[in-house]
């Protein structure tokens, strides 16, 4: 390894401190690809690597440029706050194209049932049913060996491969697309913030740049996971039975737990995992007489945020979004990186144009960017157009929460 690299290096592996698993090797990708284009960068960003002229042995800083020094922090604090890292499948891809992955489960053979298993079937609890996993006598039926003794079924299956199953990966080309904010600041701004509070401008737009960027990323995402919700209900409140609120507000609770086994039922693997509500129906989680509602930590609420605050029925993971029109949640199912609704592709997670000084006024400018895809599984013909199937949406008409919705001059 050169000086150069190790530098990097040891750079990353301090950032990269306290993550573990997955996440911590998405976000080293992530950091990966952002060095990259920082040091294969031309003209103004070329010359703000970093050179030392030092005796022959000594450490160097190598080929780390300034913005490493930027970028690589910013990238360790905001990237993990994403929500796709939580509620969709995270894959990193190396170039403007790439390929992504998702996983299926499938039966290799039809079985000579009443039932209609074929080959190529995604596999199922079904299957319980159908016995696939028994043996077929021939043409017989499997019920052929319902009727034997224990024994002699035992010897009728002892030596015999059984049905067989297979996993595919399934693949599917992605193509990114570019996010933008730039901003611009006069010479004296930055000789009054840097003298007056100790602050970089640079720097501080680079950061508020970024935070937009991954709220607008979040934003997308969540229409995204709304849109393509396959199951659509409407719980109204004025429909409600109860003694007091924290009575009626169960109903709510009751119909997240059923919204959460239709995509049980639809997936055929688990249930929901995640769930985005509006504040307002935070509130009536929160107050239910039922409620299974675990809050993360007290008062953990920020309105700029779209962030966690808790746990509902035992696993489900609640974030809320205080920016949802109405009174909404949306539930979904996130098995693993390659099981989900929505696969979220990073190419560049966050790159800078550099300082571009207007010869004409001497302000100073910026521009930072992303690029990614997020690609959803809609076609039956390719990827079985399953992203419906782990989601599940709800709009709760006429919430009471003990206030008038009447507003008060």
């Amino acid at each position: 390894m050169t000086t150069e690299n190790m530098q990097y290096s040891e750079l990353k592996e301090s950032l990269l401190d306290g993550l573990k698993g997955s996440r911590r090797e998405l976000i080293e990708k992530f950091m990966d690809n952002t060095h990259a284009v920082n040091i294969s960068g031309s003209g103004k960003q070329e010359q703000e690597k970093i050179f030392e002229s030092t005796a022959t042995g000594s450490t160097v800083t190598g080929d780390i440029t300034r913005y490493d020094q930027i970028f690589m922090p910013l990238i360790r604090r905001t990237m993990p706050n994403l929500l796709a890292m939580d509620l969709v499948g995270v894959q990193t891809i190396p170039g403007p194209r790439g390929v992504i992955r998702t996983l299926r489960k499938r039966y290799s053979e039809d079985a000579l049932t009443n039932g209609s298993v074929t080959a190529g079937d995604e596999a199922s609890a079904q299957n319980l049913y159908e016995k696939y996993s028994l043996l077929q006598n021939g043409e017989a039926d499997y019920n052929a060996t319902d009727a034997m003794d224990p024994f002699a079924q035992t010897q009728y299956l002892e030596g015999n491969r059984g049905k067989p199953m297979s996993l595919d990966v399934t693949m599917k080309q992605v193509e990114t697309k570019s996010r933008k904010l730039s901003a611009r600041w006069s010479l004296e701004s930055d000789d009054d913030l840097q003298n007056l509070d100790g602050l970089s401008m640079e720097n501080e737009l680079i950061a508020t740049l970024s935070d937009e960027i991954r709220r607008e990323l979040d934003r997308e995402l969540i229409g995204e996971l709304s849109r393509l919700a396959g199951s659509v209900r409407t719980l109204d409140f004025a429909n409600v039975d109860g003694r007091y609120a924290g009575e009626k507000l169960s109903a709510m609770t009751i119909a997240f737990s059923d919204m959460s086994s239709d995509i049980a039922l639809a997936t055929k693997r688990s249930g929901a995992t995640w769930m985005v509500v509006s504040p307002r129906v935070l509130t009536g989680l929160k107050n239910a007489s039922n409620s299974t509602f675990v809050p993360a930590e007290a008062n953990a609420f920020r309105a700029s945020e779209t962030l966690y605050v808790g746990t509902f029925d035992g696993n489900i993971s609640v974030y809320v979004d205080v920016h949802m029109e109405g009174d909404q949640v949306i539930m979904g199912r996130k098995g693993s990186e390659v099981d989900a609704p929505l696969i979220y592709s990073s190419y560049i997670p966050l790159s800078s144009s550099g300082i571009v000084v207007n010869p004409e006024t001497l302000d100073k400018g910026m521009g930072l960017r992303t690029r990614y895809a997020l690609t959803a599984f809609e076609d039956p013909a390719t990827d079985l157009a399953d992203s419906a199937d782990h989601l599940a949406r709800a709009t709760i008409a006429n919430l009471e929460l003990g206030f008038s919705n009447a507003v008060t001059p």
